[in-house]
């Protein structure tokens, strides 16, 4: 639902920015041939600021995304290579840590999944418990034997780690100011438009109405890139789900 409203406010910030200038182009009309020619300098030097920013934008957002699907799985291959491990222990820490391992990565699928938001801070409140079983099973199985140690502590040392991370990554997003100053450019753009049209009396729907809904996609595919768990592009929890698959 939040993408469609995202996809909705920039329609309209573009509709209405360019009506606003069209409306104060439409009040200054007076023939001004050096007015116009700076008019459209300033026009044509805005559009390349914005088209710099949506790309600067874009390609952090973009750069983010892909940072987080690393995560996602380097956090799988962590959990696998944790439960194998756990198989050199003795019962009980073995059974303990397999089923805290198998908790754990079940309650990453949920909370990857994108599906009922209301379940994500009782999962991530749940997260400290089962690091603490995980490292306790794994402490007492090896505190004994200094080469077991070695191969199990580890990748529960990783998985622990990982979760910090990922915590950081999906709170990591463009600074706001810099989102401000980039809508607040393209809806000047977009009134210079506007006001060059009302200059001349006349409006160039099509043209328009093609800069202004490349404009808006570009700038929601940038927002959607960078905030994956509103948006239609989601991260995928794939491996994570065949991590859990594994663990039987």
């Amino acid at each position: 639902m939040m993408e469609f409203f995202i996809i909705a406010g920039l329609i309209f910030g573009v509709l209405a920015t360019h009506e606003i200038g069209f409306r104060l182009g439409s009040m200054v009309r007076t023939a001004d041939e050096p007015f116009d020619r700076q008019v459209g300098l300033v026009r044509a030097s805005t559009a390349a600021l914005v088209a710099f920013l949506v790309g600067f934008a874009f390609s952090g957002a973009a750069s983010r995304f892909i940072d987080r699907m690393d995560i996602i799985v380097k956090e799988a291959n962590a959990l696998g290579t944790a439960y194998l491990r756990a198989d050199t222990l003795a019962d009980p820490q073995r059974s303990e840590l397999k089923a805290a391992l198998k908790e754990y990565t079940a309650d990453r699928v949920q909370l990857l999944s994108g599906e009922r938001r209301e379940r994500i801070a009782p999962l991530l409140a749940k997260v400290g418990g089962l690091h603490e079983r995980m490292w306790r099973a794994a402490f007492k199985g090896t505190q004994e034997n200094a080469t077991l140690a070695l191969l199990v502590m580890p990748p529960v040392n990783e998985v622990i780690d990982l979760h910090a991370v990922h915590l950081a990554m999906a709170r990591r997003h463009l600074p706001l100011p810099i989102m401000a100053v980039l809508l607040g450019t393209a809806a000047v753009g977009i009134g210079l438009i506007g006001f060059g049209n009302g200059r001349l009396g006349r409006r160039f729907t099509l043209l328009d109405s093609v800069y202004g809904v490349v404009l808006a996609v570009a700038l929601w595919m940038t927002i959607d890139l960078d905030y994956p768990a509103l948006g239609i592009i989601q991260l995928s929890n794939l491996s994570v789900v065949e991590a859990l698959a594994a663990m039987k």
